[in-house]
């Protein structure tokens, strides 16, 4: 394996080691002449042919790897970075050239050792270039220098081209003109008092470049600002509207505060005398409300506005007695009522005994209303109808026992007079031998009655 390695160094060197000496001599001589003052060099004996071609062999293969190192560092444009490292490296490569062609094995070799060693330290240096470079562009972006933060992309791409970060960066660098102008006149603009404008401008840098952090930083704050300067116009307009007692707007324009302050006290403050001067003043109307009905005798509606707000508050002493004297006179009113529309419930004992009691009691309101006061006169005229007694006219045949529910026995008769009250009545006729009869009449005030005949006349 390893004669088969050496083997294709030996080919490679064959092939490529006169080319690159032509080439490497015309570096040397593009380069300026330096005259070195040759060292003393102390006789060394002589190779064994075993020990020549082992050296023969080592520096093939060093010359392969020098092949390889030079691709990589001229590729990496070490040129424009390498220095020193760079001229130390060609020298030894031209001392170990010198040395082979002079049939100076071990010179060559150990030449070649060390240009290979000068080569990895140059290839370490590339990585830490590029990282160096790499930082120090995006300082020089961060602080705006464009032309310093170009050059170091550059360098970092010229060492490595294909550089992703690099190529994403130097494109931001060039388009970091504009994105400074814009930011400049936003500033300018922030500067001016007009934060819209300002906004504006910062997020048109932002569109340019959506990373560029001195415009995200200045949005924030002017959108803070703008929050701000909104937050203090609620507040404004919703105490002037509390001023104004107009409760629902001062309540809205509280509630938009605090969307842009979600823990401002003051905002939170402001909703609740808002709700609290809307709750009071709403009482106050359903208080006017029901002293109207009230005062027009509308017994029923005022119930029900008193029963409204005790719902919403059940403490509030005004409604609690208010309800308590509409449900007394909407009772009354609905008795009251009552009897007039049905003025025969009168007929009966019970219910005119009712009435008179109700009438009495009724008299003794002290706000009598122009409806309590008619209704009082009405039911009064209609107990004294119920209360007065008609002439009724029974007939008979003197031979039939006449009896009469509510009034008693009548007994035999021919015609017979008797004051009734208004109502309904039933006359029973008996005879012996003959089947009884049952007349029932109504007596009603003002309507004259025909005579009631009450004679048995059907056999048994």
């Amino acid at each position: 394996m390893v004669g088969g390695v050496l083997a294709a160094a030996a080919l490679a060197v064959f092939w490529w080691f006169p080319s690159w000496i032509e080439g490497s001599r015309a570096r040397r001589d593009e380069s300026p002449a330096t005259t070195v003052a040759p060292a003393p060099v102390p006789e060394l004996p002589a190779l064994s042919p075993e020990e020549a071609a082992k050296l023969q062999a080592e520096g093939d293969a060093l010359l392969v790897a020098l092949l390889t190192q030079q691709k990589r560092l001229e590729a990496q444009s070490v040129a424009t970075w390498g220095g020193a490292g760079w001229q130390r490296f060609t020298e030894l490569v031209s001392k170990g050239e010198d040395a082979f062609l002079a049939g100076d094995l071990r010179t060559a070799v150990t030449s070649y050792r060390d240009a290979t060693a000068a080569g990895d330290e140059l290839l370490a240096r590339a990585v830490q270039t590029v990282d160096r470079a790499f930082a120090a562009g995006n300082e020089a972006f961060a602080a705006g220098n464009v032309e310093l933060a170009l050059g170091q992309y550059d360098l970092v791409l010229g060492i490595d081209p294909e550089h992703v970060a690099a190529k994403a960066a130097r494109a931001r660098a060039e388009r970091l003109p504009d994105v400074l102008a814009l930011v400049q006149r936003a500033d300018g603009e922030r500067a001016a008092g007009d934060l819209q404008a300002a906004l504006g401008s910062y997020r048109e840098a932002l569109a340019i470049d959506s990373d560029w952090q001195p415009a995200r930083a200045a949005i924030a704050e002017v959108s803070s600002s703008l929050r701000d300067a909104e937050f203090e116009g609620r507040m404004t307009r919703g105490f002037a509207a509390l001023a104004a007692e107009n409760f629902d707007d001062a309540a809205q324009h509280f509630r938009a505060a605090l969307e842009l302050r979600p823990q401002a006290r003051e905002a939170q403050d402001g909703v609740t005398q808002a709700e609290q001067g809307a709750k009071l003043e709403q009482i106050a109307l359903v208080e006017a409300r029901a002293l109207a009905f009230e005062r027009r005798e509308m017994w029923e509606q005022a119930v029900a506005q008193y029963r409204g707000v005790l719902a919403t508050d059940s403490n509030l002493v005004f409604a609690q007695t208010g309800l308590e004297r509409a449900l007394a006179r909407a009772g009354l009113d609905s008795k009251l009522a009552n009897l007039i529309a049905n003025p025969t419930l009168l007929f009966s004992d019970s219910v005119l005994a009712d009435a008179r009691k109700l009438l009495e009691q009724t008299r003794l309101q002290a706000d009598s209303g122009p409806r309590l006061t008619q209704q009082i006169a009405e039911l009064d005229r209609l107990v004294g109808l119920a209360a007065t007694p008609i002439a009724v006219r029974l007939e008979s045949d003197s031979l039939t026992n006449v009896t009469m529910y509510r009034i008693g026995d009548l007994g035999v008769f021919a015609s017979r007079q008797v004051e009734l009250r208004p109502g309904t009545y039933t006359a029973i006729g008996s005879r012996d031998g003959y089947r009884d009869v049952r007349r029932t009449f109504t007596v009603l005030p003002g309507r004259p009655l025909e005579p009631i005949r009450v004679i048995c006349v059907e056999p048994i």
